[in-house]
């Protein structure tokens, strides 16, 4: 059985994943492995294709309080093609989304931005 994972909560700058804060971008994935991001505001196909080695079945992209994180369009269809569903949302929003799909014991892995 594999580990949970839970996001408690994020604040600017900060998100809280097992009751641990991190004070940095993340990319989190279903089985608790957490690594930290470069603060970008591009979600590029370099970082998706990275995050794809994990198998995902679905991204979770956290776009910042402010939503200004954009997916870049390739990103798009190389996750059409993959077959990956992909949910952008601002980072209050998102973390719910991945923490829904977590509880149902999904593929998922969440990328992100906890500033603007």
């Amino acid at each position: 059985m594999r580990k949970k994972v839970k996001i408690n909560g994020t604040k600017f700058g900060e998100i809280t994943i097992n009751g641990k804060p991190y004070d940095s971008d993340v990319t989190v994935y279903w089985d608790g492995k957490v690594d930290y991001r470069q603060k970008e505001h591009v979600i590029e196909a370099t970082e998706f294709v990275s995050v794809l080695r994990a198998d995902p079945e679905i991204v979770v992209i956290g776009t910042g309080d402010e939503g200004v994180v954009r997916v870049a369009p390739e990103v798009n269809r190389i996750a059409e093609n993959k077959k990956v569903k992909i949910y952008a949302e601002k980072t209050s929003k998102a973390y719910e989304i991945f923490n829904a799909f977590a509880h149902q014991r999904k593929k998922v892995v969440g990328i992100f931005h906890v500033t603007c």
